[in-house]
Formats: structure tokens, C-alpha cells, sequence
């Protein structure tokens, strides 16, 4: 009897533990499912798989769910894919986390088709003046003509936050405004931080950033506007997208206008699978687009906005430039570091000047900082500028290099949260989505080609700088119809090969 009784609650214990496992089963196939939907919908956001991936993945899905509940009817294979569908959710979550902070990165460094001019009040270092409400009595320089507009709507701002009307007197250039500052003709001056950088880049002027001070910044957003019809006389190609590499090197938004260091043509055609690196020097004496035929430095097209430095390389070389990615070489720092830091060729053993860092002939690996002096350094070569303009195409090969790597994924939330704050584009976010679907579908192997521009040093007028010469490259004219060669061979679908 008690045999019986012991085998009756056997029976029903192992009934019980069948249904509870049963049940826990079936809800870890339904937690799965879930896991496994809201993937579905983050990938169909992010739209960066082609259909058929997309297709694979959400039927393999959808049937390990199946599996999972199916097998739940037998103890054995049951508890093996119990374990199997928690593991899977764990990935599955985990998945759409990185997925979420990929699409939050490209959503933030995309569609941005505004600049912002960061203009700033400026008195002398040694001034007792510590805020814009102890100059409600002072005199104010201004630029009479450059960047007007802004330093209007700066002075409006002003004169409505401390109830005055601003004594103001014109000058008609960065340098002579600066002296009136360092010469006490005024108290203060207004004017886009970017023109001080100008000034200082002078060699007879380079000690003026420590004689004044800036006690108050403010930042006006203006939209970019953009031409989008294709220009027939200019080199295009279906095959080939062409974007334009701005590099500032400042603290703060990468959207805002500042000289342009780093001025990188990158025309990708994606039917041969070869790619164009195209570099020119910053200071290039050349027309801006705005300067009515009056030539300037590349670099300060930056100043008066990416769009700017679009548009003056395009009449350059005669090309159509689709896209721009601007990047702020302080926050590129970060990125580097976020990767673990890069591998760079150097073609020469120096040491640059911005950090006293030393790089050897041959493969250098560097961190963040010393990526930033490896990019920066020009005086330490034969060649200048043209050099760091090799060497910037290089740091920027050993990022692709280093993000195309399995080394990504163990440090990739901050390498994406790097780069959403140190870039910005006007790509949308549907092209960036093409070109890795290319990639993923077809994963082509690219050649990528690198060539600079040259020409030789003079000291000339500039638009951005009347009546003070200053230190410019003419451009070589034999190595510039060399580069338009180039690029028009590219847009041909022609391989091109480029000695060394």
C-alpha cells in the first residue's frame, strides 16, 4: 500500500516537474521570440543588410523559436534548448544593443546641413575686464566686411543684453583689428574665433593668442545651402560618389567653421573597386568661391563653412563633390584611442613639433595623441605641407584598417560614441546604408590610391587677409593637371596606378 502511494506521488511530482518545465520552456521560446522581433525591427531601422540577408536571418529566427517550443514536449532535448534559448536571447539582446548604438551614431552624424560660426568678444590678457557686463562703456572693433552678417547679429545680442548701443569702430582686416586690441585703440573686439587662429598662424603674430583673451563666446547656426543639381561641365560619374575631408582641429562641435587643416578628396567607384585619396595642401593659393576671383589660403575657406571649402575645390579641379565628412581632429583623439590606437608608415624618422613625439622610418603603431602629432607635423620635412598631407591619408588608412578589424567589436560602444561626437556629414543616412550593403553583399577587396597636390612657397595678399602677405603655395600646375587626370580616369572606370 504505502509502495503504491509512494509510486502514485512519483508519479504526480514528475507530472508536476514535467509541466513546470514545459512551461519554462515554452517561455523562454516566447522571451526568444520577443528578442528575436525587436531585432528584426532594429535591423529593418538600421536597413544596412540586403534583402536576402535580412530574409535568412529572419526566417533562422523565427525558426529557432519553433524549435525551441517544439521541443519542449521531451525532457532531454528540452532542457538543451532550454539552455540553447537563453544563451541565444543573450546574444539577441546584446545585438540589439549594438545596433541601437549604431543607429543612434549614424542618426547623429548624418543630415547635418548647418554650420555654426563661433564668434567671440576678445579683450587684452592683461585686462581687468572679466565679462561681457563691465564693457557696457567701452569701445568694440569689429571687421567691416568679413563675416558681417554674424558679427551684426552678435552685436544685436549684445547691445540687447546689457541696454546699451555698443561704441563701434571698423577695421578692415584680422591683423589690424588684433593690433587695435594689443595697441589699446579699443577695449574689446567681436569677431569668429577662427580669424585670431589666422592671425596667429603669421609667424610675425604667432605670440598674439597670449596677449588677449576671450570673455564670451557665442555661436550662431546657419543652414547650408546646397546645390543639388549636378553641374554637366564638371566630372561626374553613376559609379563614383566623391566626398570632400574637412580636418579642424579645435574644442567643441565638429560642425563648426574653423581653417580646414586637412583637405582630402576622397572619390570612391564602386564598380572597380578602387578608390582615390586626393590631398591638398592648406595653404594652396586658390579663388574661393566667394572671394570673386580674389585667391586665398584652402585652409580659410573653412572659416566661412564646409560648404565653402566644397565648392572652392570643386571649381579647382572641375569635379563634382557629392558629400563632405568633417572631422575635429581633437575629438579624433578619441576615436583612435577608442580603436586601441592605429598603425601608421612613416616615410621618414622625426620628431613633431606638437607633443615632441618621435616616429621611426616603417610601420609606427600610436595612440590617440600621437596620431594627432604624426597628422599635424609639416615642418619637420623636406616637403611641408605636402608631406603631412601623405601622412594624414595614412591615419586615416589606419582607422579604416583598424574599424574593418575583429579588434572593433571589443571596444565598439566607445568607438561609436567617439565618433558621433568628433564627425558630421551630409550624407543621409540611406546612402550610408547602400554602401554597406555593397560591401556586406559583395565584399570587395579596395585598392586604395593616394596622390598630393604640390606647388611652391611664396608670400602673397590674400582675400580673408588685405594688405598683409602672407605664407601661401602656389600650386604647381604640371601636379595639379596630373591630379585632375587622375580623377577624371577614376570617374572612367580606368584602373589608375600611382608610384611612389
Amino acid at each position: 500500500m504505502n509502495g503504491k502511494n509512494i509510486s502514485k506521488k512519483q508519479k504526480e511530482h514528475d507530472a508536476k516537474m514535467n509541466k513546470i518545465l514545459t512551461i519554462t520552456g515554452l517561455g523562454c521560446a516566447f522571451v526568444q521570440l520577443i528578442a528575436s522581433f525587436v531585432l528584426i525591427v532594429m535591423l529593418k531601422s538600421l536597413d544596412v543588410l540586403p534583402f536576402e540577408f535580412k530574409l535568412l536571418i529572419d526566417i533562422l529566427l523565427v525558426l529557432l523559436c519553433m524549435v525551441t517550443a517544439i521541443t519542449q514536449r521531451w525532457i532531454i532535448p528540452g532542457i538543451i534548448t532550454k539552455v540553447t534559448s537563453i544563451l541565444m536571447t543573450a546574444v539577441l539582446i546584446v545585438g540589439s544593443v549594438y545596433i541601437n548604438i549604431t543607429n543612434d551614431a549614424i542618426d547623429k552624424i548624418s543630415n547635418t546641413y548647418t554650420k555654426i560660426s563661433n564668434m567671440g568678444v576678445y579683450v587684452n590678457s592683461d585686462s581687468t575686464v572679466e565679462s561681457i557686463y563691465d564693457l557696457t562703456e567701452s569701445k568694440f572693433g569689429i571687421l567691416g566686411t568679413l563675416e558681417r552678417e554674424d558679427t551684426d547679429k552678435t552685436i544685436a545680442m549684445l547691445e540687447d543684453e546689457l541696454e546699451v548701443n555698443l561704441a563701434i569702430t571698423e577695421y578692415m582686416s584680422p591683423v589690424v583689428l588684433v593690433e587695435a586690441l594689443v595697441n589699446a585703440e579699443v577695449d574689446a573686439v567681436i569677431m569668429n574665433s577662427s580669424y585670431l587662429t589666422m592671425v596667429t598662424d603669421m609667424e610675425e603674430y604667432s605670440d598674439y593668442e597670449m596677449k588677449v583673451k576671450c570673455i564670451f563666446t557665442y555661436d550662431i547656426e546657419n543652414y547650408i545651402v546646397e546645390d543639388e543639381e549636378i553641374d554637366e561641365d564638371l566630372i561626374t560619374s553613376d559609379d563614383c560618389i566623391t566626398i570632400y575631408i574637412s580636418g579642424i582641429d579645435c574644442v567643441g562641435a565638429a560642425n563648426v567653421n574653423r581653417n580646414s587643416d586637412v583637405n582630402i578628396l576622397c572619390t570612391i567607384n564602386t564598380k572597380t573597386h578602387q578608390v582615390l585619396l586626393l590631398s591638398t595642401p592648406r595653404d594652396f593659393y586658390i579663388p574661393l568661391s566667394i572671394s570673386n576671383g580674389v585667391k586665398d589660403k584652402l585652409t580659410h575657406a573653412g572659416v566661412y563653412g564646409v560648404d565653402v571649402s566644397m565648392d572652392t575645390l570643386e571649381m579647382f579641379y572641375g569635379i563634382n563633390i557629392d558629400y563632405y565628412v568633417k572631422v575635429n581632429f581633437t575629438g579624433f583623439v578619441e576615436v583612435v584611442d577608442a580603436l586601441g590606437g592605429i598603425e601608421v608608415y612613416s616615410e621618414y624618422d622625426f620628431t613633431a613639433h606638437h607633443g615632441g613625439y618621435s616616429y621611426h622610418k616603417g610601420m609606427n603603431t600610436v595612440n590617440g595623441t600621437q596620431a594627432l602629432g604624426f597628422a599635424r607635423e609639416r615642418y619637420a620635412f623636406p616637403t611641408g605641407d605636402r608631406q603631412r598631407g601623405r601622412n594624414q591619408m595614412e591615419v586615416i588608412k589606419g582607422i579604416f584598417n583598424k574599424l574593418t578589424s575583429m579588434e572593433m567589436l571589443t571596444n565598439y560602444t566607445a568607438v561609436m560614441a567617439s565618433i558621433s561626437d568628433s564627425i558630421v556629414t551630409d550624407m543621409p543616412q540611406e546612402v550610408i546604408s547602400e554602401l554597406v550593403k555593397q560591401q556586406i553583399s559583395e565584399m570587395p577587396t579596395w585598392d586604395i590610391q593616394t596622390f598630393s597636390s604640390n606647388g611652391k612657397g611664396a608670400n602673397e595678399f590674400t582675400y580673408s587677409m588685405p594688405n598683409y602677405a602672407t605664407y601661401v603655395m602656389v600650386p604647381d600646375e604640371e601636379i595639379v593637371n596630373q591630379a585632375k587626370a587622375y580623377l577624371e580616369q577614376i570617374h572612367n572606370n580606368e584602373i589608375i596606378t600611382i608610384g611612389e
